[in-house]
Parts: structure tokens; C-alpha cells; sequence
């Protein structure tokens, strides 16, 4: 075999090639991380959205859409009382009416949810991080990604500024975190407050939390709802709820995938551009090395040792380029979650850099070595 200096110092020889290969290896890189955390954001963010201890009263005709959902409130507060199997903590159910409205200030459209004090029982996802939750008249609490979703500042969103929704203004006392859950999209509001300044008596849902979670639990809430045809309602569990809108994403993130190949192939054609470009430069040389003893297969070894060499320094670049972005927010139909370029998705960033430098560098590598000696010695590519 020839020595691994060799490969190096072949690299240092045509520097300006090596450097653009490089920096194209790195931009494929960076596509490829940017791609693939972004469907994993998709499907973490409506997976971890849901909970198994977690059924949501629906009215019968919305199907698994809680902003189409409409249930009188007189039902559904009799529903939040009446029904089986929901945990008590302190003395309170665990049962939260709630409304869901799109909201929308200028061009910028929001996610509204008016909720009751239970609300914090269902979901102890929540967790406020800065200022107090909506005590009096018209206040709101913010998600931590709110202002990504309605494209604005974070600083139009903080604490003690006021917001104008819903043709009144309304003042921010607080600020929620939910991490990976499309929540953390959302703005939240005492539900009196949001119903009247939306002029409504209906409201989406009833959201419970189940004491003791399992299929039984959610039997009996489905054969209550059945059996009160007055109220109107269907159990449908959170998980249910959430894996209908990850079908609505599979084809976003199963593009986001493809593209990831699509990019994987173009840095795999530019790593074969610049082998190729190496092999017509060195045919002499690489006809010298066999004619000196050295194995064709020897020789295209060395040449792959320089394709994977360049590609796993560009990787790294583009490793280290993903890593210096860190989180960014990004927002979708349904909330906005943060694209995050984690140890998995940088390990497969790098090992596609890998891969499209050893796919790009077979072909050139032996084309080089399948030349007539004597050809090659003369200079014939």
C-alpha cells in the first residue's frame, strides 16, 4: 500500500481545488443537517406534543380538528364535572374547558387558547419562566415561541408590553416554556376573557387528564360521551389527536428527507468532479507508481484515501458551521418548533460528507488505475 502521506501531501499540491471541494463537501454537509433536523423537529414536535394519560372531549362533527370543534359551554362544564376517571389533585379535577382560536393582528396570525385554572392539571407540560400566569381582565401569557409563529420580535412579546387581538388590547404578564410541544406556539388567556372579546358561548373542547391511563379509562369516557347524547361529544385521546396532524406533515418532512439525498448526491458528483480533475492531472504519476511495483489496486486505494480525506474535512467544517447556528425557530401550520442540529444529526451530516467522498472518488479512482500501462506512461488519458 502507499503511505497515507502520500494522499496528503497530494492534497497540499493542488490547494485552490482542494479548498473549493472542501468548502462544497461543507455546504452539503450543513444541508444535509439542516434538513434532516428539521424533520426530526416536525415529528418531535407533534409526538411530544402528546400524552397517554391525556382524552379530549370533542363535539361530534369536528372529527380530530380542536379549532373546528364546537361544544356549548353548559356541556362541556358538565362533562368537565361528570366524567369517569378523571385525576383529582387537591380537590380539583383535572379536566380543563378550553377554546381554540386562530387570532390574527395585521398579517400576523396567532394561535389563542382560552383557558381555566385546571388547564396547568392536564397539561403540567407548562412551566411559566417568567412573570405570572393571566390573573385579572384581558392578560395573556406567551409561549416561549409565540413571537416565531406570529412572526415577531421577541420583544413586541415580553412581559408588561400589550397586545392588540381581537380589536382589544390586552397586556402580557407571563411567559411558558413547553419544550417540544407545539404549546410553546401558543398564547394563553383566562377563557371568560376570550370568549368575550370573541363574542362566543361555545367553546373547542373539554381536555382531561386520566387518573389511572390506559385503554379501560378511555373505554369508559368513550361509552360516557355515547351515552349522553345530549352533550354532543366524542373521546378522542391526545396521541389520536396529535398522529392526525403528523400525517398532515408526512409529506413536508418526507421532502425534507429527500432533499437531504438529493444534496448527498450533488456533493458526491463534485468530490467525483475534483478526483477526476486529480487522476487526468497524474496519469504519468500514477503509471510511474505501477510501473514501480505498486498494485492497481494499491494506487486506487490511495486515490480513494484523498476523496474521503477531503470530504471528512469538509464535513467537519460543516459540523462545526452547524454547531455554531445552534437552535433556531421555525414556525408551521400548527405551532413552531426549534430546529436543533443535535449529535444525531451532525453524526449524519458528517457521515454523509463520508459518503458522498467515497461514492464520488470510486469511479475516478478506477478509471485512473484502468488505463494501459503504456498508455498512461505516455500520457494518454
Amino acid at each position: 500500500m502507499l503511505p497515507f502521506g502520500y494522499a496528503l501531501r497530494n492534497l497540499v499540491r493542488r490547494r485552490a481545488r482542494t479548498v473549493a471541494t472542501i468548502l462544497g463537501i461543507a455546504m452539503t454537509t450543513v444541508l444535509v443537517v439542516t434538513m434532516t433536523a428539521f424533520a426530526s423537529g416536525l415529528d418531535r414536535a407533534s409526538d411530544q406534543s402528546a400524552r397517554d394519560d391525556v382524552v379530549v372531549l370533542l363535539g361530534v362533527s369536528a372529527e380530530v380538528d380542536l379549532v373546528r370543534s364546537v361544544v356549548p359551554r353548559g356541556s362541556a362544564e358538565t362533562a368537565a364535572a361528570s366524567a369517569p376517571g378523571i385525576a383529582v389533585r387537591e380537590g380539583v379535577r383535572a379536566a380543563s374547558v378550553e377554546l381554540h382560536i386562530a387570532t390574527r393582528t395585521g398579517d400576523r396570525i396567532g394561535l389563542l387558547r382560552g383557558v381555566t385554572p385546571a388547564a396547568f392539571l392536564v397539561h403540567p407540560q407548562v412551566a411559566l419562566i417568567e412573570g405570572t400566569e393571566p390573573r385579572a381582565p384581558f392578560e395573556l401569557m406567551v409561549g416561549r415561541l409565540a413571537g416565531t409563529r406570529m412572526g415577531m420580535p421577541e420583544g413586541e412579546l415580553a412581559v408588561g408590553r400589550t397586545l392588540r387581538l381581537e380589536n382589544r388590547d390586552w397586556k402580557v404578564t407571563g411567559r411558558f416554556a413547553a419544550p417540544g410541544t407545539v404549546m410553546e406556539a401558543e398564547i394563553w388567556t383566562r377563557l371568560d376573557d376570550l370568549m368575550f372579546a370573541t363574542k362566543r358561548e361555545d367553546v373547542s373542547c373539554v381536555a382531561v387528564r386520566l387518573a389511572d391511563p390506559g385503554p379501560a379509562a378511555v373505554a369508559g369516557l368513550a361509552l360516557f360521551t355515547a351515552s349522553r347524547q345530549d352533550l354532543e361529544m366524542a373521546a378522542v385521546p391526545e396521541r389520536e389527536l396529535m398522529e392526525a396532524l403528523e400525517r398532515g406533515l408526512k409529506p413536508i418532512t418526507a421532502l425534507a428527507r429527500w432533499m437531504a439525498v438529493l444534496v448527498l448526491v450533488g456533493g458526491a458528483f463534485a468530490c467525483a468532479n475534483t478526483m477526476f480533475a486529480a487522476v487526468l492531472a497524474r496519469t504519468k504519476e500514477l503509471a510511474t507508481l505501477r510501473a514501480l511495483g505498486y498494485s492497481p489496486k494499491a494506487v486506487a486505494f490511495s486515490l480513494l484515501q484523498e476523496a474521503a480525506l477531503v470530504a471528512f474535512l469538509g464535513g467537519a467544517v460543516g459540523t462545526l458551521v452547524a454547531l455554531a447556528v445552534g437552535e433556531v425557530a421555525l414556525r408551521f401550520p400548527m405551532g413552531a418548533f426549534t430546529l436543533v442540529a443535535d449529535v444525531p444529526r451532525r453524526a449524519l451530516g458528517l457521515g454523509a460528507a463520508l459518503a458522498s467522498g467515497i461514492l464520488g472518488g470510486v469511479v475516478p479512482a478506477l478509471r485512473g488505475v484502468r488505463i494501459p500501462l503504456v498508455d498512461a506512461l505516455g500520457g494518454k488519458a
